[in-house]
């Protein structure tokens, strides 16, 4: 029994000399940690910048600290500074840095009471430097550019012999830029251009621009016809974004004729129709829209009626004719008279073009000498359309109020409920809070597309702080659009957490460097519960071997008994056998 207590005393003092090796766990903990960082936008390579960095520490203390530069992903910059703690912070200025272009991790050592702590910080404004590689890419054909040559109406007809300065406009309808322009005329038999050339240099037509010639003529001794025209071409070249192409366009110039009375052999002019005017309802047509286009056309002729009059409207697919048929007939039109038509159309949900032309092709009969003839005319109408912007961006969305220092989420939900694509979608956030990444590029959003844009950010101020989210874009009709929100996060002051507050079951633990009693107490707990078994053990032993003896003597004694009955028996039957025969 004594020889187990004593190698079980030995055992624990072998534990208690092993524990007081073991360093104290509380000691050995970080108490330093970063809550945020200062700087620039935007930091690329080689460039210089300032960081300042706030740290807290969780160990309740307040003393100066000094903090030392290691080697990370920056030049240069302050090597050793000595920082105070104020309002529970430390503030560590680190001038005179530069940006190596790679990573954006800044590293430091803090020395603390006779300790050093390592810590680092990823810099998010780093900009890693990427060499410029040349897009293999063939970049897509443009289109090219759309041209319109028409001239204003003369005032009256050109008669025999005379002369008429006749103004011709080029207009450029597309998106592509007209350049070194030049266009020549050629007029029918009975017209003369006056002047040296029928080939005029206009220079760059910019797109939805127009350029005008004033063209002068004459006409000749007889007129054959009163449906005179100039025939217009124009050649230029056009950028179509792979490479300087040429191009052509053509058109006709109506001029309107009559004959003079020293023309008595030749027949009667024709009676031409023109537009005076038209009508869309505005400026231009939004998709999905109703149209009411409303136009004049005159009969020119100052002496001739015409009839049977048939009109037949067409468009291209971004315009449809609603509620109404295509065809219009006039059973008389006199001379100099006029008729006003309105033909209701349907654009389409998506256009294709920013322009759509409507055709109107006159087809009629007249009197000329007793004799009917026919004729025909083309006109046409270009009306502009536009694409509606239906990008919708909800507020921003904050889900929770935290802690100065604590990040948190920005969120604001996008839906592009238009027909056509939503081009180069970018989010900026700025105000009061540091993000980890400011600036995000969305891209290019098809029709229907929707989602959501994120910013992880962390309040810098107790109290309210101020968020503009700022969000640009460009509509199917390649204007430039922002969206600004502005919001307000409040945030609570950044409290430590504090070791003391916490009470630990098994009782207080001494945080300095004293020796850890409690360790002991478990041992000693621990060793009086095993010797008590084994005492307890050997207790129920001792009393099992004496109840054995016992009965063990009793066992002797009645063996001795029934031994001594056996051996007295034999002498008293003897005794009685002789007594008898005697």
């Amino acid at each position: 029994m004594k020889r187990y207590i004593r190698s079980f005393l030995s055992l624990c003092l072998v534990l208690v000399f092993a524990l007081t090796a073991i360093p104290n766990v509380s000691a050995i903990a970080d108490p330093f940690f970063v809550v945020g960082y200062t700087t620039q936008k935007s930091i690329k390579k080689d460039d210089k910048v300032s960081i300042k960095v706030t740290l807290m520490r969780t160990d309740g203390e307040a003393d100066d600290i000094t903090v030392v530069r290691n080697v990370d992903d920056f030049k240069g910059g302050t090597e050793s500074v000595k920082v105070s703690c104020v309002g529970g912070k430390y503030t560590v200025p680190i001038a005179d840095l530069q940006y190596r272009g790679e990573g954006n991790t800044l590293s430091f050592t803090v020395n603390y009471d006779g300790q050093y702590q390592n810590l680092s910080v990823k810099i998010a404004e780093c900009v890693p430097y990427v060499e410029p590689v040349e897009d293999p890419e063939v970049p897509e054909a443009g289109p090219a550019p759309k041209v319109i040559i028409g001239a204003r109406t003369l005032s009256k007809p050109v008669a025999a012999n005379e002369t008429a300065v006749i103004t011709v406009e080029v207009a450029n309808v597309g998106k592509t830029d007209i350049r070194s322009a030049m266009i020549t005329f050629t007029p029918s038999d009975s017209l003369m251009l006056l002047g040296a050339q029928d080939t005029f240099y206009l220079g760059d037509i910019r797109a939805n621009r127009s350029a005008n010639i004033n063209l002068t003529v004459t006409a000749t001794k007889k007129i054959s016809s009163q449906n005179q025209s100039i025939e217009a071409e124009l050649a230029f070249d056009y950028d179509n974004n792979v490479a300087i192409v040429s191009g052509t366009a053509r058109g006709r110039v109506s001029v309107p004729a009559e004959t003079g009375s020293d023309n008595s052999d030749v027949a009667n002019p024709v009676p031409l129709i023109i537009l005076t005017g038209y009508s869309y309802g505005g400026s231009s047509v939004a998709a999905g829209s109703d149209v009411l286009l409303d136009f004049t056309f005159l009969n020119t002729s100052k002496t001739t009626a015409i009839e049977n009059v048939m009109l037949k409207v067409s468009s291209g697919v971004d315009l449809t004719l609603s509620g109404s048929t295509n065809t219009f007939y006039f059973d008389r039109v006199g001379a100099g008279s006029a008729r006003n038509v309105t033909v209701p159309f349907k654009a389409a949900q998506r256009i294709s073009s920013n322009t759509q032309d409507v055709n109107l092709s006159f087809s009629y009969e007249y009197v000329d000498r007793e004799q009917r003839a026919s004729n025909t005319s083309e006109l046409s109408i270009s009306i502009p359309l536009y694409q509606p912007d239906r990008f919708e961006i909800s507020d921003p969305v904050i889900p929770y109020t935290g802690s100065v220092g604590e990040e948190i989420s920005v969120t604001l939900d996008y839906v592009n409920k238009g027909k056509s694509e939503v081009s180069n979608v970018e989010a900026e956030i700025s105000g009061d809070v540091d993000a980890y990444n400011p600036h995000l590029r969305v891209g290019n959003l098809e029709s229907g597309k929707s989602g959501t844009i994120a910013f992880a950010v962390t309040p810098m101020l107790e109290g309210d702080n101020q968020i503009t989210v700022k969000v640009t874009y460009e509509d199917a009709n390649g204007n430039v659009k922002e969206r600004v929100f502005e919001t307000t996060v409040t945030t609570m002051a950044f409290e430590p957490f504090d070791p003391g507050e916490w009470e630990d079951p098994i009782g207080p633990v001494d945080e300095g460097n004293g020796f850890p009693w409690w360790i002991v107490g478990i041992v000693l707990a621990a060793a009086t519960i095993v010797i008590g078994i084994i005492v307890s053990k050997k207790k129920k032993k001792a009393k099992l071997a004496k109840e054995q003896a016992l009965w063990d003597d009793w066992d002797d004694e009645m063996n001795t008994e029934k031994k001594t009955e056996a051996e007295a028996q034999p002498e008293t039957a003897g005794a009685g056998t002789e007594g008898t025969d005697k």
